[in-house]
This record gives C-alpha cells, sequence and structure tokens, in this order.
C-alpha cells in the first residue's frame, strides 16, 4: 500500500479525496447500523414474547383439557366401582374401557389412558398392546397433584414417543388413594404445537419440567444447553426475558409457566437471528452507504483518471515495452505541457526504432556470412566421396562390419545435411534411425534390440527430422551401458490418436530417479521460456525445445521414468491437411 501510494501522484491524489468524502459517509453508517441493532433487540423481545403466548395458550388448553377430562373419569361411578372391587370383574372393565377409548380417540393429542388400580385389579388401558403386567412405581412418584415425565409407548402402529400426566385417584367417600390415572400426550402433536408459534424469527421452543426436557420443536436441545444452569436462572429471573449461554453462542431466553402441572414454556432466539435480518433499517443503511461509496469512488476514480489518462498511457508503454519489440507510438491529443511531453516520447521511439532496424540487419547478415564461410570448410561431396572410398577398400579387404558402418555413416550424414531441410517423412525418419542403430550394433554387437511398430498409412507423413535418433541414443546411453551384462529392448510405436501422431519409446534400461526426473522437467520449462540451452541433458531438451518451436506446447516431450524399471518418452505432432509426401 506505501508502495502504491507514492507511485504516482494520481494514487495520492484518488486517496485523499476518497478519505474526506467516504470517512463521513462511513460514520453516518455506523450510527445507522447501531441504532438499527438496538431496535431490532427490541422488536425480537416483543416478537417472541407475543409468540410464546400464542404457544403457552394452546399448551395451557391441552392441559384444561387432560384436567377436565381427569375429574370426570375420577368422578365416574363404574372407575370408583372397580378400583373398590377386588378380583377384577370383566364387565366394569369393559365399560371402562369403552368410555376411555370414546375420550382418548376423540383427541388428537390423546394418546393412551390408563387406569390403574392399587387393589390388584388389572390396569385398564386403551393402547391393545399394552404390557398389563407393568405397574407404576408408587415410591416414584413425587408430592403433588400431576406427575409429569416422558415414556415410549409400544402401539399397533409402533413405538411412539409420549408426555404422561399421571395422578392419583382416591374415594369419593373416604378420600383414601384407591389408584392412578395415567394420560398420555402424543409427543408428535405436542411439538407440532411448540412449533406453530408465529415468530419471524429462528427459535427453539421446548416444555421443560423439573430440569428435563418434555417435547421440543427440534431435536438437539439437550446437546446445545446446560439444563441445570438453564432451570437455575429460570428460579432467579421469575419469567423475565434474559440472556443464556448456549454452545458458545448467546441466546435471548423467554419463558411461561403453565402452572397446573410445574411445566415451563422456553423460547430461545438466538442473538444472530435479530442481529443479522433486520428487515427495514439495517438493509437500507447498509444499501445506502455501499451505494454512496461506490457512487463517489466511481466517480473520483473516473475523473481522476481522465485527467491523468495521458501521463498513465506514457508510463505503461515505457513500462511494457521488450527488448527487441517495435515500440508503439501514442496518439496525442492534447495541447498542454503532457501533451508536449508525449510528443518528445514519439519523436525517441521512432529513432530508437530506426536503430533497431539497423542493428537487425547487421545481425542477420553477419549470422549469414558465417553459415557460409561454415559451410565453406566443409564440403560434403569430398565428404561423401572419402567415405565411398572407405567403404569399397573395406569391401575389398572383406571387412563387411566396416563397409557396413561406412555405409550407413554416409546416409546418416546425407540425411543430416539433406541440403538444409527441417522436415522429412515419417518413413525416412525411420531410416535414418535403422542407420544409426546398425553402426550402433557393429560397436555394441548383442547388447540391445529395437521393435519398430509403424503403421504404412503414418510413412509418407511429414515430420521434423532428427527426433528419434537422439532419443534412442539417450536410452542406449544412459539406459543400457551403465547396467553390465543387461540386454537392452526398446519398443517405437508411431499410431495415429485423433488429429496427432502419436510417438513412443520405451526401453528397460536403468531409468532415472524421481530427482533426476524433475530435474529434466524443470529444464524443459526453463528451455521453454528461455529459448536457449545451457548446461546437463542437452540431447533430450534439444529435441523437447524444437518440437515446441515447430509444433507448440502440446508436442513437447512426455517422460516416465522409474528406477531400474525403464524409461517412457512420447509426443505427438499435429496431422496436417497436405501433410504427406
Amino acid at each position: 500500500m506505501k508502495n502504491w501510494f507514492r507511485r504516482s501522484i494520481k494514487n495520492q491524489l484518488i486517496l485523499f479525496i476518497l478519505i474526506v468524502v467516504l470517512v463521513p459517509i462511513c460514520v453516518l453508517g455506523l450510527v445507522s447500523y447501531y441504532t438499527t441493532v438496538k431496535v431490532s433487540k427490541e422488536r425480537a423481545a416483543i416478537s417472541g414474547e407475543s409468540s410464546l403466548e400464542q404457544i403457552q395458550d394452546s399448551i395451557e388448553f391441552i392441559v384444561n383439557d387432560v384436567e377436565n377430562m381427569s375429574v370426570f373419569l375420577i368422578g365416574n361411578q363404574a372407575v370408583q366401582a372397580y378400583l373398590q372391587v377386588e378380583g377384577d370383574p370383566i364387565y366394569p372393565q369393559r365399560d371402562i374401557y369403552g368410555f376411555l377409548s370414546n375420550l382418548a380417540f376423540s383427541k388428537r393429542y390423546i394418546n393412551d389412558i390408563i387406569i390403574y388400580p392399587i387393589n390388584g385389579n388389572s390396569p385398564i388401558s386403551t393402547n391393545l398392546v399394552m404390557d398389563t403386567n407393568a405397574a407404576i412405581d408408587i415410591k416414584q412418584i413425587p408430592n403433588g397433584k400431576w406427575w409429569s415425565y416422558r415414556k415410549v409407548n409400544k402401539t399397533v402402529d409402533g413405538n411412539k414417543d409420549m408426555i404422561t400426566l399421571t395422578r392419583p385417584i382416591r374415594s369419593t367417600g373416604d378420600f383414601e388413594r384407591i389408584g392412578y390415572l395415567s394420560i398420555s400426550l402424543n409427543q408428535r402433536v405436542v411439538e407440532e404445537y411448540l412449533s406453530s408459534g408465529d415468530s419471524e424469527w429462528s427459535t427453539s421452543v421446548f416444555i421443560l419440567n423439573d430440569g428435563n426436557v418434555l417435547a421440543q420443536s427440534q431435536t438437539n436441545i439437550k446437546e446445545k444447553i446446560n439444563l441445570d444452569k438453564l432451570t437455575l436462572l429460570l428460579d432467579q429471573n421469575n419469567k423475565e426475558r434474559f440472556s443464556f449461554l448456549a454452545e458458545e453462542e448467546e441466546v435471548t431466553v423467554f419463558t411461561e409457566e403453565i402452572g397446573k402441572v410445574g411445566w415451563h414454556i422456553i423460547s430461545l432466539v438466538p442473538s444472530r437471528e435479530y442481529s443479522s435480518q433486520n428487515r427495514y433499517f439495517l438493509w437500507l443503511t447498509i444499501y445506502s452507504v455501499v451505494i454512496a461509496i461506490l457512487l463517489v469512488a466511481g466517480l473520483v476514480i473516473f475523473f481522476v483518471s481522465k485527467v491523468f489518462k495521458p501521463l498513465t498511457t506514457l508510463t505503461n508503454s515505457i513500462q511494457t515495452v521488450n527488448p527487441g519489440e517495435t515500440i508503439k507510438t501514442i496518439n496525442n491529443d492534447a495541447n498542454n505541457e503532457i501533451g508536449e511531453l508525449i510528443g518528445s516520447y514519439n519523436q525517441l521511439n521512432q529513432r530508437i526504432a530506426k536503430l533497431m532496424n539497423q542493428v537487425q540487419k547487421s545481425e542477420a547478415l553477419k549470422r549469414e556470412l558465417d553459415m557460409k564461410a561454415l559451410q565453406s570448410q566443409v564440403n560434403p561431396h569430398f565428404l561423401y566421396n572419402t567415405l565411398a572410398a572407405i567403404h569399397w577398400i573395406a569391401l575389398s579387404s572383406k571387412a563387411h562390419d566396416i563397409s557396413k558402418m561406412v555405409s550407413s555413416l554416409s546416409t546418416l550424414l546425407r540425411f543430416s545435411l539433406n541440403k538444409g531441410n527441417e522436415y522429412c517423412t515419417v518413413e525416412q525418419e525411420i531410416g535414418h534411425l535403422l542407420h544409426y542403430i546398425e553402426i550402433k550394433k557393429i560397436r555394441f554387437p548383442n547388447r540391445f534390440s529395437i521393435d519398430l511398430e509403424i503403421s504404412n498409412d503414418l510413412k509418407q507423413h511429414k515430420m521434423l527430422k532428427l527426433v528419434l535418433q537422439p532419443l534412442i541414443e539417450n536410452s542406449i546411453k544412459h539406459g543400457f551401458f551403465p547396467l553390465p551384462n543387461h540386454f537392452g529392448k526398446i519398443s517405437v510405436h508411431v499410431q495415429i490418436q485423433g488429429n496427432f501422431i502419436h510417438f513412443s519409446i520405451i526401453d528397460n534400461g536403468a531409468g532415472m530417479t524421481s530427482a533426476k526426473l524433475q530435474e529434466i522437467k524443470h529444464q524443459f520449462l526453463h528451455d521453454q521460456e528461455t529459448e536457449a540451452l545451457i548446461g546437463t541433458n542437452y540431447g533430450i531438451r534439444n529435441v523437447n525445445l524444437r518440437l515446441l518451436l515447430h509444433y507448440g506446447k502440446e508436442s513437447g516431450l512426455r517422460i516416465d521414468s522409474k528406477e531400474m524399471q525403464g524409461t517412457i518418452v512420447e509426443f505427438v505432432i499435429p496431422i496436417k491437411e497436405g501433410g504427406m509426401l
């Protein structure tokens, strides 16, 4: 940032103007934001309390209905008689089961009603799969009118979660305890009521009884909060809302009490809900500040850039010019001091362009003269005639190996010079390779073999010459010779792959270490950037660079090698129209 500021007067001017204009806008935005947060908290409190009151009314209606139902059942003469007469009479059971079923099935939120006698008679339940041998442990029932707990009931539809309300049944005559009444509420239905609150925030609502969660609007309440701590805070705050930490997240707690059963209905509203969801002021302020910042910044940058545009163009032209490239002239429409500076720069560019052209012509002429001098030093006809004479002398002396070697060498030289042509057919490239192999086999008999696989359709396609021979030489020199008593095998495959001719050279030589392979690949990248070869691995790098220069990046060498397992070298050349001789 410091360098950017010092680098340009334009940058300094833009920064100063932006600071002067944007600081007041940001301050105004912050004040509006914090005011909005305060308003949103108050709105969250009102919304949370209103929603919880709705839920309380619904749950209290259920509890009142259960209370009235229990009063009716306890005072029923048939129930009183069954609980006070021993012997498990059948007919009262049927009558009691009948009106219990009518009561249970008429209420969506009631799942089961059970009467537990304490005189030894069988319990009566509306649940057809009830375990009639189960009984309430009287010692577990606390003092009070109602005892609430959660349990799982087996029903004809499978296991169901229940909230069970249990109260004692007393005789209407002497007020002695003669049994217990359990009314099980369908927990899923109760949780639907808990989720039905009309709140604009994402709240978590649950029923808490003696530190235990009876029902909840989401399934992970127990894992999120410390129930013991929450119960203690409920007693301390006495229905007032308060803040609470749940899983390191601050929430606002709203509570209402169902006095008849001792339930607390708890609603948790995460602070992030009302701090990030302000429906009007927060987003209006943010949008206004952002639009103002963008508008002011855009206008400042536009007008300052327009004033400094000629200088910026001049600076970019100087910084981006590369050695050897023609320097472009800058259009000059200004008549002020900046226009005079650009005019002087254009005149300097024209002078530099003339000097560059002179230097390029001189260098080209020098290379041409050097090449002619080199060619004049090597007389191809003299060299061919000399090799031919050696060939005939070898034949006369019956030195057939020497004759073959000289003949192959002569062919190699003719192909290499090739009147300066850069390209040949695939068949000629393979022929050149075979002559090189012939020479190597005479020098090093029984050390290696080569297997060629090429389609006849590819033999007349053009390709860059002297590509395969350096790769084969690399396999023989670095793959086979370092291994004593090792018979090397080389496979050369030439085939069509889409719009390319694919070449692969596979050997079973010494291979390369991963470090050596990475070194060569790094050299390939460096050669591509510099277009110059300096250092080791000259032969294979030369082939790679020639392929890149003639065919592009997709034709570069791809090498895969493992130590003591051999090496695979691959490359492709495009099939062009008219590419056959």
